[in-house]
């Protein structure tokens, strides 16, 4: 059984066998006591706990940051036609295919993205555990 849990040093949201007595949070190094930390989200289905990790972290972004306030629409002008799946789709695509990217890199493929909802969905992407930061300022899918 897989969970969706919750670093309670740096608050990074990750999945985690239920079943383990305790994890190291990639991020912070702290040790989680698996059977002590609150869980979000159970499966079994590894595809699964990857949508629960996106989620929950997407969730707790707007719960910390703003209480009660539902996550922002895009903008309708003409950068902002795509929603954030569409983006995150794409950042993904993009990343399958040249394995790793920078911020830069990603930018210049998705082309007519504005700057401020690239860092926002980077930084969701991060938080939710799709993709990491292999070095500074570089990424790669989960």
């Amino acid at each position: 059984m897989f969970g969706v849990i919750v670093c309670p040093r740096c608050t990074l949201v990750q999945g985690a066998d239920l079943a383990s007595a305790r994890i190291t949070c990639p991020r912070c190094r702290g040790k989680i006591e698996v059977r002590k930390a609150k869980v979000y989200f159970s499966t079994d289905s590894p595809k699964e706990l990857a949508e629960g990790v996106r989620q929950v972290g997407e969730r707790l972004v707007y719960d910390i940051e703003m209480p009660g306030a539902r996550p922002p629409q895009m903008p309708g002008d003409r950068t902002a036609h795509r929603d954030r799946q569409t983006l995150r789709a794409a950042i993904m695509q993009a990343m399958e295919t040249c394995g790793e990217a920078s911020r830069e890199d990603l930018e210049e493929i998705l082309g007519d993205v504005s700057e401020e909802e690239l860092d926002r969905t980077i930084a969701l992407m991060l938080a939710s555990g799709i993709m990491y930061e292999v070095s500074p300022g570089r990424y790669r899918v989960a």
